[in-house]
């Protein structure tokens, strides 16, 4: 029997639990694993200080200035996405591969945008 199933209240039998409702049997075993596992919070804000510096520099130096920021905080969440070992919670979307593709296509797409529409600078 799955230690996870719980008791069926009306028949007495086990019922399995939902894997989002699971604890892992590490997390189980020692109570403060799941204190050391890394939280979304690093990522997000990253990526939060990322656009928060680029809408600034947008609105005091320049759109240009602003887009590129963008598209390097594209960058930077592709390449973290690409290295990280389990990927940084916050930033894993799908696949590892679909998340990089995205986040760099987007960089490099933004960033061509930058530098070649008219009218931006």
């Amino acid at each position: 029997m799955d230690p996870r199933a719980q008791p069926d209240p009306a028949g007495g039998r086990p019922r399995p639990t939902p894997v989002w409702h699971s604890v892992d049997g590490a997390a189980a075993a020692d109570p403060g694993s799941a204190r050391r596992s890394p939280g979304p919070e690093r990522a997000i804000v990253t990526m939060l200080c990322g656009v928060l510096l680029s809408v600034a520099l947008g609105l005091l130096v320049g759109a240009r200035l602003g887009t590129l920021v963008i598209a390097l905080t594209l960058a930077v969440a592709g390449t973290w996405r690409a290295t990280a070992a389990s990927g940084p919670a916050g930033l894993v979307v799908r696949s590892r591969g679909f998340d990089v593709l995205t986040c760099w296509g987007a960089a490099v797409v933004i960033g061509v945008l930058a530098l070649t529409a008219p009218g931006v600078g």
